[in-house]
């Protein structure tokens, strides 16, 4: 039996090793999200810049901006989530060529591998006489989007779309900075 001044090793003792154990599952855990730190890209940086430091992408979003408040331009988005269509009219603003085709960009929060960008083409005007264009989404997005209507780099608007069927664009918003 153990008499009262006799002393057991280290590691005859548990606390140790529960403190080693805690230690080791720590050292484990480190390791596991290195390797999936190194495995994932970054979605959320965008490299943008020239070799002189300047930000190419924001200095055109922001005269495409600019040029859509000029013309006083201001959209709806109008999103049938059954069938996927999408129907753009232009509620202010005029244009002088209404052009052919304009480019729509769905972009997720925090996942570029969830953004989704279409062609929509004119279609006839609608009962007011506004200029409409019209096309579809092949996957509908779920949750919070920032949508971005253009026409190549001349103009730009902007809208946040969080499901509903109908998205005000106009030419400045949360989907300007990215």
């Amino acid at each position: 039996m153990n008499e009262p001044n006799e002393t057991l090793p280290w590691y005859r003792h548990r606390w140790p090793w529960f403190i080693l154990l805690l230690l080791g599952s720590t050292v484990a855990a480190s390791f596991y999200m290195l390797y999936l730190a190194l495995q994932s890209e970054d979605s959320l940086v965008v490299d943008s810049r020239n070799r002189d430091g300047t930000d190419v992408v924001t200095e055109r979003n922001l005269a495409a901006q600019v040029e859509a408040f000029d013309l006083g331009l201001a959209a709806t988005m109008l999103v049938d989530r059954n069938s996927g269509s999408v129907q753009i009219a232009l509620t202010s603003g005029t244009l002088e060529d209404t052009p052919t085709t304009l480019d729509l960009w769905i972009s997720h929060p925090t996942f570029a591998d969830r953004d989704e960008r279409t062609t929509l083409t004119a279609a006839l005007p609608d009962e007011n006489g506004r200029p409409t264009w019209s096309g579809f989404l092949l996957d509908m997005p779920i949750g919070k989007r920032y949508v971005v209507l253009s026409e190549g780099e001349r103009w730009r608007l902007n809208g946040v779309w969080d499901g509903e069927p109908l998205v005000r664009l106009t030419p400045a918003g949360p989907a300007g900075d990215e």
